[in-house]
C-alpha cells in the first residue's frame, strides 16, 4: 500500500507514542500505516488483513485508493487522512494535516514548473530538459554551484534579495519529490505513453501536470491570466498606433481555451483580439524527450508545431499569444510556417529568426520577444519565400545559384515596388536588405489593419506600390 508522505507520518508516531517520535518501541513505519487505513477505531485494534471478512467496505476502498498509482494525489491524501479520522484524529488536525500536505506538493510543483533549469543537471553538464532522481538527490544535498544557480534565478527575474530564500526553498522541494514517491512517480509517467517509471522527468511531464491542475483554477476563475506582451511599437508617422495588446479578461480566456483544448484532446472555440472565433485543435505530444511539443491546427486544417524549453505555465501564455497572433492570418498564408521554437537563453544578435529550411521561426530569451510586431515580421519572410517565385525544391535552389539572391524571400515584384515608392524605407531596419524591408512591411501592414481604415489608407499613400503587393497577398487575389 502507499506509504504516508512525511507530515501524515508524523501525525501518525505522534497519535502512537506522543510527542516522541524517535523512543524506542514505536511502531514501524508500514505498522503505522496499517493502522491508519485498517484500524476498526479502537485505540490499539489490530490492524485487519486486506479483503478479510471483518474489514470494511469503506477501509477497502480507502486502502485500494491510496495503493492505486492512478488515484490523484488529493484523493490519496484524503484515503490517509480518513485512515486517520477512523483511529482517532479529530476534524481539525485531519484538516490541517491535508493543507499542510498538499500545500507541499504545490509548491514543489510550482518549483518545477517555474525553475526546472536548476533542477537540469545541477552539477553542471548542460540542460537536456530532464530531471533525473539523481538530479533532485544532488539539489536537495546542495551538490550544485550556487553560484550559478543565483544568476539563473536573477535571469528568471528573482530579486537579489531573495535569491538565497528560494534556492533553499527549491533545496526543500527537491527533498519533498525524493520523499514522496507517488508525487515523483505521477510526474514520471505524466506525459508518457507507457505508464512505466524511468526516473526521468521532461519539461512535457511537468506541463502536462500543471495544465491539468491550472484547468480547475481558470474554470474557477481562480488562475491569474499570463502577463501581456510588450506594446507594439508602430510605424509612425504612416501609421496610427494603438495598443491592441489584449485586455487581462481577453487573455484570461484565450488560456482558458487553451487549457481546455489541451486537457480534453478536442476542438475549443477561440476569439483572438479582433473578435475573431476560430475552431482550435491544440493538442500536447506525448513521447518527446526533454521539451514540451504542442500541435495547433486551425480551420484551414494547417498544422503548426511548437517546440519549447520553457516552463508550463510559460507555454500557456505562449500558446494563447501564437492562437491570438496565429488567427488573425488569412487561412491560405498560414502554411507560410510549420514550426516555431521556444528557447531559455537570448540570443546576442536576433529577439527571434526565421529559417527557410523547415519554415520555422526561433524566439530567443523566453517570452521576452513574443509578441505580435515581432510574430508578424518572422511570419513575412515564411510568406516571402512561399511567393518569392523561385521555389523550394532542387530546382528553386538552382533558380538561386543562377539569379542570385535579389528576389530570395520577398513576393515577386518587391525590388521594383521600392523603386517606385515615394517612400523608402519603413525603418531603420528595412534598410538591412529586401527580405527585412519585406518583414518590416508586412509587420506595419498588419497594424494597420488592426488600427483600421484610416491607417491602411496613410500605409498606401505613403508605399503604393508596396502596398498593393502586401494586399493581394492578404486577400488571396
Amino acid at each position: 500500500m502507499l506509504e504516508p508522505t512525511k507530515i501524515v507520518k508524523e501525525a501518525v508516531l505522534k497519535r502512537t507514542h506522543g510527542s516522541s517520535v524517535g523512543q524506542a518501541g514505536k511502531p514501524s513505519i508500514s505498522q503505522a500505516a496499517q493502522r491508519a487505513a485498517g484500524a476498526s477505531g479502537a485505540s490499539g485494534a489490530n490492524p485487519t488483513k486486506t479483503g478479510s471478512t471483518s474489514e470494511s467496505r469503506s477501509q477497502t476502498e480507502i486502502r485500494r485508493a491510496a495503493s492505486d498509482p492512478s488515484t490523484p494525489s488529493n484523493n490519496k491524501i484524503g484515503g490517509l487522512l480518513k485512515g486517520l479520522q477512523i483511529w482517532g484524529f479529530d476534524e481539525a488536525t485531519l484538516s490541517e494535516l491535508a493543507e499542510r500536505e498538499q500545500a507541499a506538493e504545490n509548491q514543489a510543483l510550482e518549483d518545477l514548473d517555474k525553475y526546472g533549469d536548476l533542477f537540469d543537471n545541477p552539477r553542471g553538464g548542460g540542460r537536456d530538459g530532464i530531471i533525473s532522481t539523481n538530479d533532485l538527490k544532488a539539489f536537495s544535498e546542495g551538490n550544485f554551484n550556487r553560484d550559478a544557480a543565483r544568476n539563473q534565478l536573477v535571469n528568471l527575474g528573482v530579486a537579489e534579495a531573495d535569491l538565497d530564500t528560494t534556492l533553499d526553498r527549491l533545496t526543500e522541494s527537491a527533498s519533498y519529490l525524493l520523499k514522496n514517491e507517488d508525487v515523483l512517480d505521477r510526474l514520471d509517467v505524466a506525459n508518457d505513453r507507457s505508464n512505466r517509471t524511468d526516473g526521468r522527468i521532461s519539461r512535457g511531464d511537468i506541463s502536462r501536470e500543471v495544465f491539468q491542475r491550472q484547468l480547475e483554477q481558470a474554470r474557477n476563475g481562480e488562475l491569474p491570466p499570463g502577463p501581456p506582451a510588450d506594446n507594439r511599437g508602430g510605424y509612425a508617422p504612416t501609421v496610427i498606433t494603438r495598443n491592441s495588446e489584449r485586455t487581462p479578461e481577453v487573455i484570461a480566456q484565450q488560456e482558458l481555451a487553451i487549457l481546455e483544448a489541451v486537457n480534453s484532446g478536442k476542438p475549443v472555440s477561440f476569439t483572438n483580439a479582433n473578435g475573431h472565433t476560430e475552431e482550435l485543435t491544440v493538442r500536447q505530444i506525448q513521447n518527446t524527450g526533454g521539451n514540451a511539443v504542442y500541435e495547433i491546427t486551425g480551420a484551414d486544417g494547417h498544422t503548426m508545431r511548437i517546440e519549447s524549453e520553457l516552463g508550463a505555465s510559460e507555454n500557456r501564455t505562449a500558446l494563447a499569444r501564437l492562437a491570438d497572433y496565429y488567427t488573425q492570418f488569412p487561412e491560405h498564408l498560414r502554411d507560410s510556417v510549420n514550426k516555431i521554437e521556444f528557447r531559455r537563453e537570448p540570443d546576442d544578435t536576433a529577439a527571434a529568426a526565421f529559417y527557410s529550411s523547415g519554415d520555422r521561426i526561433v524566439f530567443y530569451n523566453g517570452l521576452r520577444n513574443l509578441n505580435e510586431e515581432v510574430f508578424d515580421h518572422e511570419f513575412a519572410h515564411g510568406i516571402g519565400y512561399e511567393n518569392d517565385g523561385l521555389g523550394e525544391d532542387v530546382l528553386g535552389y538552382i533558380g538561386r545559384i543562377f539569379t542570385g539572391s535579389a528576389g530570395e524571400g520577398t513576393p515577386k515584384g518587391w525590388t521594383e515596388a521600392i523603386a517606385a515608392d515615394p517612400e523608402p524605407r519603413i525603418s531603420d531596419y528595412a534598410n538591412t536588405n529586401i527580405k527585412e524591408d519585406f518583414a518590416e512591411c508586412w509587420a506595419a501592414y498588419m497594424e494597420a489593419r488592426d488600427n483600421g481604415p484610416e491607417a491602411l489608407a496613410k500605409l498606401e499613400e505613403a508605399y503604393p506600390a508596396r502596398y498593393a503587393i502586401m494586399d493581394e497577398l492578404y486577400h488571396g487575389a
